[in-house]
């Protein structure tokens, strides 16, 4: 196994289970959403609660629906096997701001507790699992007609604007996206969601320099408290992991839709 930083898509092994939790070891799964109608249902059908099943079914349309279904079907079997309890046993309770967290209620005492963060966009999704440390991952399928310049302008730190302002118009989407999903990935782990301003904190925005969190307003000494990531995951998408632990590790899987409940 290669405990190493993702550099491009050679980096996503095929998965193996159950995952290994270790202290300091971060998984994250790419997750192939490519799923039929009838896939959808049956893993609707075999893995998820009710309140879930609900929650997909409330969804007008089918791609919504079939990004949540196939996401959270896969987190319940990634955690399920880690820790070898069936994943329909598994209860999901929600945060003050909506962040999903693994209900403590009978929970096995000798099972560490599990932090995770999902994103999903077009036909990817990306599950991020590690313990006992904060975590969020983003992924973002690229619109090249983005307007960057005016969203960064509207919702980034002043500074972040002007470093995208510098960059060569051919690099600009590479440097708007990687900024953005480093920036949601730090709100998902910090589980504040949109009641923190994406301009209370500052990361690097040059597509040719490694990420980077900058700054956070009031919290002088936060950035060493933190690893962050850019991820390569190919498809026409970008995405970035935060977790709240210095010099951690990362190993990379792929999980295409043939793995199916048994």
């Amino acid at each position: 196994m290669v405990d190493e930083r993702p550099r491009d898509v050679t980096d996503w092994m095929p998965i193996e289970q159950p995952l290994p939790l270790l202290a300091g070891l971060v998984h994250i799964v790419r997750v192939s959403l490519d799923l039929s109608p009838d896939q959808v249902a049956a893993l609707s059908r075999e893995l998820l609660s009710d309140d879930e099943r609900q929650k997909a079914a409330r969804y007008r349309v089918d791609d919504p629906r079939r990004q949540f279904v196939a996401c959270r079907s896969t987190l319940r079997r990634l955690i399920g096997e880690a820790c070898q309890i069936p994943p329909r046993d598994l209860q999901f309770e929600y945060g003050a701001h909506g962040k999903p967290e693994l209900s403590q209620v009978g929970w096995p005492e000798n099972v560490p507790r599990i932090e995770f963060s999902v994103s999903h966009s077009g036909q990817l999704g990306l599950i991020a699992l590690t313990i006992d440390s904060a975590v969020g991952v983003d992924i973002e399928q690229r619109n090249p007609r983005v307007k960057a310049l005016k969203l960064a302008d509207r919702f980034f730190a002043a500074s972040e604007s002007q470093e995208l302002v510098k960059l060569p118009a051919e690099r600009l989407l590479d440097g708007f996206y990687k900024g953005w999903t480093c920036k949601e990935a730090y709100i998902k782990a910090t589980g504040q969601g949109l009641s923190l301003s994406l301009s209370s904190f500052r990361v690097s925005m040059d597509p040719d320099h490694p990420v980077a969190l900058i700054h956070v307003d009031g919290q002088p000494d936060a950035a060493r408290h933190w690893t962050v990531q850019s991820l390569a995951v190919g498809d026409g998408h970008s995405a970035s992991i935060m977790v709240r632990q210095p010099n951690c590790r990362f190993q990379c899987w792929a999980w295409s839709s043939e793995q199916r409940p048994e």
